[in-house]
């Protein structure tokens, strides 16, 4: 058993120091959560969370939730993506720029197509707002809705009464 553990610590450390030091990393998309999260299989077998950075798609209650995952999984479900890892967030997922085999940008891609909001606080590049404001003008995907809830609203409702 301890052994084992031991095992597992060095693995761990392993994968993150080869994770860090590479910033990318390919793999095979095995499950979508939702419209920005993902898990994919590396070639060692090992299956990482992944989380799209710098978007935010509608959860999965509220309305284009599910059409956002579908549209996740259509772009890369079962295929190999390539990942540019920016680091990981508070639960521990990667986050990262999911790019499919002919390297478009599907984090964008899901914002093009009205499907995610660029994430208020943390874009760092503004191609994301551009993006969403032509998905806005389009009146596509989720701006269809005259009046669509951000997701982080959608979260934490409380807060916004708060203000």
């Amino acid at each position: 058993m301890r052994k084992r553990a031991i095992f597992i610590a060095l693995l761990l450390i392993f994968l993150t120091f080869n994770v860090k030091a590479d910033r990318t990393l390919s793999c095979r998309v095995v499950k979508i959560s939702d419209g920005d999260t993902l898990t994919c299989l590396t070639n060692n077998h090992k299956q990482l969370k992944v989380r799209l950075d710098e978007i935010d798609a509608p959860e999965p209650a509220q309305p284009f939730g599910k059409q956002s995952r579908l549209a996740l999984g259509r772009l890369v479900h079962k295929k190999q993506v390539t990942l540019r890892i920016s680091g990981y967030d508070r639960y521990h997922r990667l986050l990262a720029t999911v790019y499919n085999a002919q390297q478009e940008n599907i984090n964008l891609k899901m914002v093009r197509l009205g499907m995610a909001w660029a994430y208020e606080g943390y874009v760092r590049d503004p191609v994301y707002f551009d993006a969403q404001q032509q998905a806005q003008r389009a009146r596509i995907g989720l701006w269809r809705d005259p009046r669509p809830v951000p997701p982080a609203q959608f979260r934490h409702p409380n807060q916004e009464k708060k203000k």
